[in-house]
């Protein structure tokens, strides 16, 4: 699957230099409103330690991670609902996303985050206002000349209108699979899974941030120094761990903001290996495993018969997949079964 993380935020929150830390790019990250026009797009790796894992078991060198695409979205301001700014273009291109990285500057102590949070949240909620009282207008014309199908619609879209207005996310709201089949057409912005990214200065980095004080905030925040970041994603890797460990961490802030991405999506990691290389799987949580073959292949989920199914850690621990077959641990498992996070598939099909 495709999954694209729009990176958001007021103007010269540090969502460019994020970007550029997250995909190894060198967009520009000046200090004026309107630097990022058009998004900017690059692609980051999620690293995941059993590759190497099942790669040094297998005896292959390839190793594909799961990739997710970060999209560079510029700076919303106050009235960018309305168009102000470039407004209407930044919200169009959020439409497209399938999660949102909130940049929030928190650069001084003096950093009036809490309400740079405020602005863009209500230009979202603002936009969706006005999708929706259109959307209800049409379904309440319809439902007036007979159409049975628009009274969910207008019930619906009249509580949703109603959350809106009362400053709450359509993501907050609990909908049945009818209603959110009809809310998901509007491709609201608060129906948007998303995630806060503290962006701190150098100086702050063992300060504590929360954002349990901020009303109506109850989503995952990673706190990092996105220039620091930047500057490292510069250096080789084993330059990059040395001073990591000289500042008493040893996981890499960016690989937190991708894992929190990757968590928010509620995906799973599946692996498959042959003889030149292992690769990572994202699948959302319930896909079957026909699905899954799929994800590899489309004759794969056309053809399926069954799959093969052992986990990695069994493998890595037994030393080679006969061993695991030795022990019992490998399993054959229908369409219908549910790969669970971690495990080696190996599906059968008709070609």
């Amino acid at each position: 699957m495709s999954v694209r993380c729009g990176i958001i935020g007021t103007p010269n929150a540090g969502k460019s230099t994020l970007f550029n830390a997250l995909t190894l790019s060198n967009v520009p990250a000046e200090s004026f409103p309107f630097c990022t026009i058009e998004p900017n797009t690059g692609i980051a790796a999620v690293r995941d330690a059993r590759l190497l894992a099942i790669a040094q078991v297998v005896g292959v060198e390839t190793q594909v991670p799961v990739t997710l695409e970060f999209v560079d979205i510029a700076g919303l301001v106050e009235g960018a609902s309305r168009g102000e700014g470039l407004g209407n273009r930044f919200l169009s291109h959020i439409r497209e996303m399938d999660v949102i990285a909130h940049v929030v500057g928190c650069f001084d102590s003096q950093s009036d985050w809490q309400s740079d949070v405020d602005v863009v949240n209500l230009e979202l909620i603002l936009a969706d206002l006005s999708t929706v009282n259109k959307a209800l207008d049409k379904a309440s014309r319809r439902a007036r000349i007979g159409e049975k199908s628009q009274k969910v619609a207008v019930s619906v879209l009249t509580r949703v209108l109603s959350a809106l207005e009362s400053d709450t996310s359509v993501i907050d709201l609990e909908l049945d699979p009818e209603e959110r089949e009809i809310v998901d057409q509007l491709h609201l912005l608060t129906a948007k899974r998303k995630f806060y990214v503290m962006n701190i200065d150098e100086s702050q980095l063992d300060r504590n941030f929360s954002l349990q004080e901020v009303p109506q905030i109850s989503v995952p925040a990673v706190a990092i120094c996105a220039e620091l970041e930047s500057e490292l994603a510069k250096m080789p890797e084993k330059e990059q761990e040395s001073f990591r460990i000289e500042m008493g961490g040893d996981r890499s802030a960016i690989d937190r903001v991708v894992q929190a991405a990757y968590s928010v999506l509620d995906l799973r990691t599946f692996f498959t290996f042959n003889e030149s290389e292992v690769r990572a799987w994202a699948v959302p949580r319930g896909t079957t495993a026909k699905q899954a073959a799929g994800r590899i292949h489309t004759d794969m989920e056309t053809g399926f018969i069954r799959v093969e199914v052992m986990d990695c850690s069994d493998l890595v621990a037994l030393g080679s997949e006969q061993a695991v077959k030795k022990a019992g641990k490998l399993r054959i498992e229908g369409k219908t079964y549910l790969p669970q996070d971690g495990e080696i598939l190996r599906v059968r099909f008709n070609s």
